[in-house]
């Protein structure tokens, strides 16, 4: 067990330190930075949602969200809370780019 642990640690930190070296990261590498900064919901979902996240990232390497297209307050208000303003990079040299990510949050298994 404690050889697994420092082996996720180790692949951690190292998929932490591509993407902070990195100064034009893929949509890829920003879609799995969006994916660790949402984390695992607090709530329960009945059914899986599906929802397209609409984001710039602006100078200063931040993600500020611009639109959540979904049918649920509560989705909306998590995701916009959990990613709005987040730091991704200070290395960025990106400038506005505007993206469109889908979102597919899995139903609860409680």
């Amino acid at each position: 067990m404690k050889k697994l642990f420092v082996l996720v640690f180790v692949t951690l930190m190292s998929t932490s330190l591509v993407f902070s070296t990195n100064e034009n990261p893929t949509k890829e590498q920003i879609r799995t930075k969006i994916v660790e900064l949402l984390g695992k919901p607090n709530f329960i979902l009945d059914n899986e949602v599906k929802t397209t996240i609409e984001f710039l990232i602006n100078k200063d390497g931040e993600i500020v969200i611009l639109n959540v297209n979904c049918d649920t307050e509560q989705i909306c208000h998590y995701v916009k809370s959990r990613l709005n303003y987040k730091f991704i990079n200070n290395e960025l040299k990106i400038k506005n780019n505007i993206y469109k990510m889908p979102l597919t949050i899995q139903k609860s298994n409680n």
